[in-house]
Protein backbone atom coordinates (compact mmCIF):
# COMPACT_ATOMS: atom_id res chain seq x y z
CA UNK A 1 0.00 0.00 0.00
CA UNK A 2 1.11 3.47 -0.65
CA UNK A 3 2.93 5.86 2.00
CA UNK A 4 -0.22 7.97 2.12
CA UNK A 5 -2.87 5.33 2.20
CA UNK A 6 -1.08 3.24 4.75
CA UNK A 7 -1.19 6.61 7.06
CA UNK A 8 -5.41 6.74 6.43
CA UNK A 9 -7.82 5.55 8.79
CA UNK A 10 -10.20 3.76 6.49
CA UNK A 11 -14.40 3.64 6.94
CA UNK A 12 -16.10 1.17 4.74
CA UNK A 13 -19.87 1.84 4.52
CA UNK A 14 -22.10 -1.12 3.45
CA UNK A 15 -25.67 -2.65 4.04
CA UNK A 16 -24.30 -5.15 5.81
CA UNK A 17 -21.54 -8.10 5.50
CA UNK A 18 -24.28 -10.79 4.54
CA UNK A 19 -22.67 -13.44 2.47
CA UNK A 20 -22.53 -12.19 -1.31
CA UNK A 21 -20.32 -11.00 -3.51
CA UNK A 22 -20.13 -7.31 -2.80
CA UNK A 23 -19.87 -8.13 0.62
CA UNK A 24 -17.06 -10.46 0.00
CA UNK A 25 -15.48 -7.73 -2.20
CA UNK A 26 -15.51 -5.03 0.93
CA UNK A 27 -14.09 -8.17 3.28
CA UNK A 28 -11.08 -8.66 1.05
CA UNK A 29 -10.72 -5.34 0.52
CA UNK A 30 -10.55 -4.17 4.03
CA UNK A 31 -8.65 -7.25 5.28
CA UNK A 32 -5.49 -6.64 2.84
CA UNK A 33 -5.77 -3.04 3.64
CA UNK A 34 -5.40 -3.68 7.32
CA UNK A 35 -2.78 -6.46 6.78
CA UNK A 36 -0.60 -3.90 4.81
CA UNK A 37 -1.11 -1.39 7.76
CA UNK A 38 -4.40 0.77 7.67
CA UNK A 39 -6.42 1.13 10.12
CA UNK A 40 -9.97 -0.13 9.00
CA UNK A 41 -13.21 0.35 10.21
CA UNK A 42 -16.56 -1.12 8.68
CA UNK A 43 -20.00 0.22 8.92
CA UNK A 44 -23.25 -1.72 8.45
CA UNK A 45 -26.25 0.45 8.11
CA UNK A 46 -28.33 -2.88 8.70
CA UNK A 47 -26.93 -5.86 10.25
CA UNK A 48 -23.90 -6.89 10.42
CA UNK A 49 -24.30 -10.64 8.86
CA UNK A 50 -22.07 -13.50 8.80
CA UNK A 51 -18.74 -12.21 7.60
CA UNK A 52 -18.66 -10.08 10.36
CA UNK A 53 -17.33 -12.83 12.57
CA UNK A 54 -13.87 -13.27 11.00
CA UNK A 55 -13.23 -10.00 10.44
CA UNK A 56 -14.03 -8.94 13.76
CA UNK A 57 -11.75 -11.73 14.89
CA UNK A 58 -9.02 -10.10 12.87
CA UNK A 59 -8.97 -7.07 14.28
CA UNK A 60 -11.02 -5.04 12.11
CA UNK A 61 -13.84 -3.48 14.41
CA UNK A 62 -17.39 -3.63 12.23
CA UNK A 63 -20.02 -1.61 13.75
CA UNK A 64 -24.10 -1.60 13.40
CA UNK A 65 -25.47 1.62 12.74
CA UNK A 66 -29.43 0.15 12.96
CA UNK A 67 -31.12 1.78 10.33
CA UNK A 68 -35.12 2.32 10.87
CA UNK A 69 -38.12 1.85 8.72
CA UNK A 70 -38.66 3.22 5.24
CA UNK A 71 -37.20 6.00 4.07
CA UNK A 72 -34.00 8.42 5.04
CA UNK A 73 -33.82 7.23 8.80
CA UNK A 74 -31.85 11.24 10.01
CA UNK A 75 -31.05 9.54 13.09
CA UNK A 76 -28.85 6.24 11.50
CA UNK A 77 -26.78 9.74 9.68
CA UNK A 78 -26.26 11.28 12.80
CA UNK A 79 -25.21 8.14 14.25
CA UNK A 80 -22.77 7.17 11.75
CA UNK A 81 -21.80 10.62 11.65
CA UNK A 82 -20.89 10.28 15.37
CA UNK A 83 -18.90 7.02 14.68
CA UNK A 84 -17.07 8.15 11.89
CA UNK A 85 -15.55 11.32 14.57
CA UNK A 86 -15.01 8.87 17.08
CA UNK A 87 -13.13 6.24 15.20
CA UNK A 88 -10.93 9.24 13.30
CA UNK A 89 -11.88 7.79 10.10
CA UNK A 90 -10.21 9.93 7.36
CA UNK A 91 -11.59 8.50 4.25
CA UNK A 92 -15.18 7.31 4.15
CA UNK A 93 -15.94 4.68 1.51
CA UNK A 94 -19.55 3.68 0.41
CA UNK A 95 -20.72 0.56 -1.65
CA UNK A 96 -23.57 0.69 -3.37
CA UNK A 97 -25.92 3.49 -3.68
CA UNK A 98 -27.81 3.47 -0.11
CA UNK A 99 -24.57 3.28 1.48
CA UNK A 100 -23.54 6.11 -0.44
CA UNK A 101 -26.80 8.24 0.84
CA UNK A 102 -26.05 7.69 4.13
CA UNK A 103 -21.96 7.67 4.03
CA UNK A 104 -22.06 10.59 2.04
CA UNK A 105 -24.26 12.82 4.18
CA UNK A 106 -22.67 11.62 7.52
CA UNK A 107 -19.12 12.38 6.46
CA UNK A 108 -20.11 16.06 5.48
CA UNK A 109 -22.20 16.23 9.11
CA UNK A 110 -18.24 14.87 10.20
CA UNK A 111 -16.45 17.46 8.39
CA UNK A 112 -14.89 14.69 6.14
CA UNK A 113 -14.33 15.64 2.56
CA UNK A 114 -12.43 12.67 1.29
CA UNK A 115 -15.80 10.55 0.17
CA UNK A 116 -15.24 7.68 -2.23
CA UNK A 117 -17.81 5.38 -3.82
CA UNK A 118 -17.44 1.90 -5.70
CA UNK A 119 -20.28 0.96 -7.78
CA UNK A 120 -20.15 -2.86 -7.76
CA UNK A 121 -23.20 -3.33 -10.64
CA UNK A 122 -23.86 -2.49 -13.99
CA UNK A 123 -27.44 -1.29 -12.73
CA UNK A 124 -27.16 -0.02 -9.56
CA UNK A 125 -29.93 1.98 -8.75
CA UNK A 126 -29.22 5.80 -8.22
CA UNK A 127 -27.39 6.34 -11.23
CA UNK A 128 -28.80 10.49 -11.61
CA UNK A 129 -28.66 10.53 -8.11
CA UNK A 130 -24.90 10.08 -7.39
CA UNK A 131 -24.15 12.52 -10.50
CA UNK A 132 -26.36 15.23 -8.28
CA UNK A 133 -23.98 14.10 -4.91
CA UNK A 134 -20.71 14.84 -6.88
CA UNK A 135 -21.65 17.99 -8.02
CA UNK A 136 -23.04 18.88 -4.42
CA UNK A 137 -19.38 17.92 -3.16
CA UNK A 138 -20.54 14.92 -1.31
CA UNK A 139 -18.73 12.33 -2.99
CA UNK A 140 -15.27 13.21 -4.50
CA UNK A 141 -14.31 9.84 -6.66
CA UNK A 142 -16.42 7.38 -8.05
CA UNK A 143 -14.94 3.73 -8.86
CA UNK A 144 -16.84 1.14 -11.16
CA UNK A 145 -15.80 -2.68 -11.04
CA UNK A 146 -15.87 -3.50 -14.84
CA UNK A 147 -15.41 -1.25 -18.00
CA UNK A 148 -19.13 -1.86 -19.12
CA UNK A 149 -20.02 -0.30 -15.68
CA UNK A 150 -18.69 2.67 -16.22
CA UNK A 151 -20.11 3.07 -19.58
CA UNK A 152 -23.45 2.60 -18.28
CA UNK A 153 -22.47 5.25 -15.52
CA UNK A 154 -21.19 7.58 -18.40
CA UNK A 155 -24.41 7.34 -20.30
CA UNK A 156 -26.06 8.39 -17.06
CA UNK A 157 -23.64 11.72 -16.90
CA UNK A 158 -21.90 10.42 -13.62
CA UNK A 159 -19.43 12.89 -13.41
CA UNK A 160 -16.02 14.02 -15.16
CA UNK A 161 -13.81 11.66 -16.25
CA UNK A 162 -11.18 12.84 -13.85
CA UNK A 163 -12.51 11.78 -10.78
CA UNK A 164 -13.99 8.29 -12.35
CA UNK A 165 -12.07 5.32 -11.99
CA UNK A 166 -12.27 1.74 -13.12
CA UNK A 167 -10.59 -0.70 -10.15
CA UNK A 168 -11.76 -4.47 -11.24
CA UNK A 169 -12.08 -6.73 -8.36
CA UNK A 170 -9.28 -8.84 -7.42
CA UNK A 171 -8.88 -12.29 -5.78
CA UNK A 172 -5.68 -14.21 -4.15
CA UNK A 173 -5.44 -16.76 -6.19
CA UNK A 174 -3.31 -19.38 -3.44
CA UNK A 175 -6.57 -18.91 -1.27
CA UNK A 176 -8.08 -20.80 -3.73
CA UNK A 177 -6.40 -23.76 -4.32
CA UNK A 178 -8.22 -26.77 -4.05
CA UNK A 179 -7.76 -29.58 -1.63
CA UNK A 180 -8.74 -33.48 -2.14
CA UNK A 181 -9.75 -33.64 1.04
CA UNK A 182 -12.31 -30.74 1.12
CA UNK A 183 -13.42 -32.44 -2.08
CA UNK A 184 -13.88 -35.71 -0.80
CA UNK A 185 -15.86 -34.26 2.57
CA UNK A 186 -18.42 -31.48 0.86
CA UNK A 187 -19.34 -34.43 -1.81
CA UNK A 188 -20.04 -37.14 0.90
CA UNK A 189 -21.51 -34.35 3.11
CA UNK A 190 -24.04 -33.41 0.02
CA UNK A 191 -24.21 -37.39 -0.77
CA UNK A 192 -22.39 -37.12 -4.53
CA UNK A 193 -20.25 -39.58 -5.61
CA UNK A 194 -16.44 -39.48 -6.23
CA UNK A 195 -17.23 -40.30 -10.17
CA UNK A 196 -20.30 -38.30 -10.72
CA UNK A 197 -19.39 -35.13 -12.73
CA UNK A 198 -20.78 -31.64 -10.80
CA UNK A 199 -21.43 -28.24 -11.79
CA UNK A 200 -21.91 -26.00 -9.34
CA UNK A 201 -22.83 -22.00 -8.52
CA UNK A 202 -21.90 -19.70 -6.27
CA UNK A 203 -24.64 -16.91 -6.13
CA UNK A 204 -27.35 -15.21 -4.06
CA UNK A 205 -30.82 -17.30 -4.59
CA UNK A 206 -32.17 -13.74 -5.86
CA UNK A 207 -33.93 -12.95 -10.14
CA UNK A 208 -30.62 -11.30 -10.84
CA UNK A 209 -28.39 -15.11 -10.79
CA UNK A 210 -31.60 -16.57 -12.91
CA UNK A 211 -31.09 -19.89 -11.12
CA UNK A 212 -34.35 -21.23 -12.65
CA UNK A 213 -32.18 -21.21 -16.45
CA UNK A 214 -29.72 -22.92 -14.67
CA UNK A 215 -31.71 -25.64 -13.64
CA UNK A 216 -33.34 -25.90 -17.05
CA UNK A 217 -30.31 -26.33 -18.45
CA UNK A 218 -29.43 -29.06 -16.25
CA UNK A 219 -32.90 -30.81 -17.04
CA UNK A 220 -31.63 -31.22 -20.14
CA UNK A 221 -27.83 -32.27 -19.63
CA UNK A 222 -29.14 -34.85 -17.55
CA UNK A 223 -31.03 -36.53 -20.04
CA UNK A 224 -27.23 -36.96 -21.75
CA UNK A 225 -25.59 -37.52 -18.53
CA UNK A 226 -27.61 -39.03 -15.71
CA UNK A 227 -24.47 -38.72 -13.34
CA UNK A 228 -24.68 -34.93 -13.35
CA UNK A 229 -24.64 -33.25 -10.24
CA UNK A 230 -25.37 -29.54 -9.57
CA UNK A 231 -24.27 -27.63 -6.31
CA UNK A 232 -26.02 -24.77 -5.54
CA UNK A 233 -23.47 -22.17 -2.76
CA UNK A 234 -26.21 -19.42 -1.99
CA UNK A 235 -29.25 -18.52 -0.16
CA UNK A 236 -31.65 -15.39 -0.56
CA UNK A 237 -35.61 -14.95 -1.51
CA UNK A 238 -36.15 -17.80 -3.96
CA UNK A 239 -35.01 -20.06 -2.06
CA UNK A 240 -38.48 -22.21 -1.93
CA UNK A 241 -39.35 -21.06 -5.36
CA UNK A 242 -36.20 -22.67 -6.85
CA UNK A 243 -36.63 -25.48 -4.50
CA UNK A 244 -39.97 -26.44 -5.82
CA UNK A 245 -38.47 -25.36 -9.39
CA UNK A 246 -35.43 -28.40 -9.26
CA UNK A 247 -38.78 -30.88 -8.02
CA UNK A 248 -41.13 -30.52 -10.85
CA UNK A 249 -37.84 -30.89 -13.58
CA UNK A 250 -36.92 -34.00 -11.82
CA UNK A 251 -33.81 -32.76 -10.16
CA UNK A 252 -34.38 -33.12 -6.63
CA UNK A 253 -31.33 -36.07 -6.53
CA UNK A 254 -29.59 -33.90 -8.49
CA UNK A 255 -29.57 -30.26 -7.20
CA UNK A 256 -28.03 -29.89 -3.77
CA UNK A 257 -28.65 -26.53 -2.16
CA UNK A 258 -25.80 -26.09 0.49
CA UNK A 259 -27.08 -22.64 1.79
CA UNK A 260 -24.90 -19.75 2.40
CA UNK A 261 -21.29 -20.31 3.23
CA UNK A 262 -18.04 -18.80 4.10
CA UNK A 263 -16.24 -21.79 3.30
CA UNK A 264 -16.43 -21.18 -0.52
CA UNK A 265 -13.06 -22.98 -1.50
CA UNK A 266 -14.34 -26.16 -0.11
CA UNK A 267 -17.03 -26.15 -2.28
CA UNK A 268 -15.65 -25.32 -5.29
CA UNK A 269 -12.97 -27.49 -4.96
CA UNK A 270 -15.88 -30.03 -5.34
CA UNK A 271 -17.29 -28.65 -8.27
CA UNK A 272 -15.65 -29.83 -11.85
CA UNK A 273 -17.67 -26.75 -13.73
CA UNK A 274 -18.61 -23.78 -12.45
CA UNK A 275 -21.95 -22.14 -14.14
CA UNK A 276 -23.24 -18.52 -14.05
CA UNK A 277 -25.95 -17.89 -15.30
CA UNK A 278 -26.82 -13.95 -14.25
CA UNK A 279 -29.00 -12.05 -16.18
CA UNK A 280 -27.14 -8.34 -14.88
CA UNK A 281 -23.50 -8.34 -13.16
CA UNK A 282 -21.07 -6.12 -12.03
CA UNK A 283 -17.55 -7.74 -12.15
CA UNK A 284 -18.55 -11.15 -10.78
CA UNK A 285 -16.18 -11.75 -7.46
CA UNK A 286 -17.99 -15.67 -7.82
CA UNK A 287 -16.35 -15.56 -11.56
CA UNK A 288 -12.81 -14.86 -10.42
CA UNK A 289 -12.78 -17.19 -7.06
CA UNK A 290 -13.74 -19.92 -9.40
CA UNK A 291 -11.31 -19.40 -12.12
CA UNK A 292 -8.46 -19.10 -9.45
CA UNK A 293 -9.81 -22.51 -7.84
CA UNK A 294 -8.63 -23.89 -11.54
CA UNK A 295 -12.62 -24.36 -12.91
CA UNK A 296 -13.29 -23.71 -16.22
CA UNK A 297 -16.62 -21.75 -15.96
CA UNK A 298 -19.66 -21.01 -18.41
CA UNK A 299 -21.36 -17.44 -17.91
CA UNK A 300 -23.53 -15.29 -19.55
CA UNK A 301 -22.36 -12.83 -22.14
CA UNK A 302 -23.54 -9.86 -19.41
CA UNK A 303 -22.10 -6.86 -17.41
CA UNK A 304 -18.23 -7.23 -17.24
CA UNK A 305 -18.54 -11.09 -17.80
CA UNK A 306 -16.87 -10.56 -20.75
CA UNK A 307 -13.88 -8.86 -19.38
CA UNK A 308 -13.26 -12.26 -16.67
CA UNK A 309 -14.06 -14.99 -18.95
CA UNK A 310 -12.20 -15.60 -22.42
CA UNK A 311 -14.28 -17.29 -24.76
CA UNK A 312 -12.96 -20.74 -25.73
CA UNK A 313 -10.09 -20.09 -23.49
CA UNK A 314 -11.28 -19.48 -20.01
CA UNK A 315 -14.54 -21.18 -20.28
CA UNK A 316 -17.88 -20.44 -22.40
CA UNK A 317 -19.77 -17.65 -22.75
CA UNK A 318 -23.20 -17.99 -23.64
CA UNK A 319 -26.38 -15.00 -24.13
CA UNK A 320 -28.71 -15.08 -20.80
CA UNK A 321 -31.83 -16.75 -20.57
CA UNK A 322 -31.09 -19.40 -23.54
CA UNK A 323 -31.06 -22.59 -21.03
CA UNK A 324 -30.39 -24.88 -24.72
CA UNK A 325 -26.41 -22.83 -25.21
CA UNK A 326 -26.00 -23.32 -21.38
CA UNK A 327 -27.04 -26.99 -21.72
CA UNK A 328 -24.77 -27.49 -23.97
CA UNK A 329 -21.55 -25.63 -22.59
CA UNK A 330 -21.66 -27.29 -19.51
CA UNK A 331 -21.73 -30.77 -21.21
CA UNK A 332 -19.04 -29.60 -23.43
CA UNK A 333 -16.78 -29.52 -20.34
CA UNK A 334 -18.63 -32.56 -18.48
CA UNK A 335 -17.82 -34.55 -21.86
CA UNK A 336 -14.47 -33.81 -22.44
CA UNK A 337 -11.70 -33.58 -19.11
CA UNK A 338 -9.19 -32.36 -20.70
CA UNK A 339 -10.42 -29.13 -22.22
CA UNK A 340 -11.87 -28.57 -19.18
CA UNK A 341 -8.34 -29.00 -17.53
CA UNK A 342 -6.60 -26.58 -20.21
CA UNK A 343 -9.72 -23.80 -19.59
CA UNK A 344 -9.43 -24.36 -16.17
CA UNK A 345 -5.65 -23.55 -16.25
CA UNK A 346 -6.16 -20.91 -18.13
CA UNK A 347 -8.61 -19.17 -16.32
CA UNK A 348 -6.28 -19.32 -13.01
CA UNK A 349 -3.42 -17.94 -14.89
CA UNK A 350 -5.84 -15.75 -16.23
CA UNK A 351 -7.01 -14.28 -12.63
CA UNK A 352 -2.76 -14.34 -11.57
CA UNK A 353 -2.47 -12.36 -14.35
CA UNK A 354 -5.53 -9.50 -14.01
CA UNK A 355 -7.34 -10.18 -11.71
CA UNK A 356 -4.93 -9.79 -8.53
CA UNK A 357 -5.78 -8.85 -4.99
CA UNK A 358 -2.40 -7.27 -4.81
CA UNK A 359 -3.19 -4.70 -7.80
CA UNK A 360 -6.43 -3.59 -6.15
CA UNK A 361 -5.43 -2.89 -2.97
CA UNK A 362 -2.99 -0.84 -5.29
CA UNK A 363 -5.59 0.98 -7.17
CA UNK A 364 -7.47 1.84 -4.11
CA UNK A 365 -4.50 3.41 -2.49
CA UNK A 366 -4.12 5.65 -5.24
CA UNK A 367 -7.46 6.60 -5.52
CA UNK A 368 -7.63 7.11 -1.79
CA UNK A 369 -4.78 9.83 -2.32
CA UNK A 370 -6.21 11.48 -5.41
CA UNK A 371 -8.42 12.58 -2.55
CA UNK A 372 -5.88 14.18 -0.48
CA UNK A 373 -4.05 15.59 -3.42
CA UNK A 374 -7.25 17.21 -4.67
CA UNK A 375 -7.77 18.84 -1.37
CA UNK A 376 -4.11 20.15 -1.13
CA UNK A 377 -5.10 21.93 -4.71
CA UNK A 378 -8.09 24.01 -3.50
Amino acid sequence: MSGGASQLTVGHVVLSLDVGGLERVVVTLARAQHDAGARVTIYCLDHAGDLATPLSAAGIPVHSVRRRGRGLDAGAVLRLSRMLRADGVSVVHCHNHGALLYGAMAARLAKLSRVVYTVHGAKTSGRGATARLQKLGLVREVVFVSGHARGVGREAGVLSERHVHTIVNGVEPAAFSATGEARQSIRSALGIGEAARVCGIVARLTPAKDHRTLFEALHRVRAARPDVHCIVVGDGELRADLETRARELGLETTVHFAGARGNVRDYLSAMDVFALSSVTEGLAMTLLEAMAAGLPVVATRVGGNPEVVVDGETGWLVPPRDPDALAAAIRSLLDDPKLAARMGESGRTRVRERFSLEAMVRAYAAVYDATTQELRGH
